[in-house]
């Protein structure tokens, strides 16, 4: 499969999220759960889904695996517990856009990480990548869903 890189640079990032600890394709009932913390007013401040996996599944066993499950949300949006924020600064991002199912994103995250990153001369900021969704899989076919993985970058 081939994947195509974009480096751009991205305003701040306000992310609300839950963390999930198991296998990154297990988050499904952390996602429903974080929609139904969402008061209805409140889904205006929403821009998207997003889902921050903080290890490497290459190299943490599945049931150890740490993430959050997300909502890209504004500044106005009222974050209450058992909701986290989560930001990232502004900054340059390489940025690999997966057009299919969700099953792609496992060897898009590989290519990104094993192929693209060590030949591309750009250093990594110290975050964690993350995966934002720019539709809604409720209403979508797996292949026409799309998902950004954002790789911080350095300069």
């Amino acid at each position: 499969m081939a994947f195509e890189v974009e480096l751009k640079h991205l305003p701040s990032v306000r992310l609300a999220g839950l963390a999930h600890r198991g296998p990154y394709p297990t988050i499904g009932p952390i996602f429903r759960e974080l929609a139904g913390l969402i008061p209805e007013p409140s889904w205006v401040e929403v821009e998207a889904g997003a889902m921050i996996g903080h290890d490497n599944p290459r190299v943490v066993a599945p049931e150890d695996l740490r993430s959050h499950a997300c909502f890209v949300v504004s500044e106005g949006f009222a974050l209450v517990p058992p909701l986290e924020e989560i930001r990232y600064p502004s900054g340059r991002n390489a940025i690999l856009r997966v057009q299919g199912s969700y099953t792609l994103l496992p060897e898009a995250y590989r290519w990104l990480v094993e192929e693209w990153f060590p030949n591309s001369g750009e250093r990594h900021r110290d975050l964690a990548m993350y995966e934002v969704y720019l539709n809604d899989p409720s209403n979508t076919a797996p292949e026409d869903l799309v998902t950004e993985i954002r790789f911080p970058l350095k300069g």
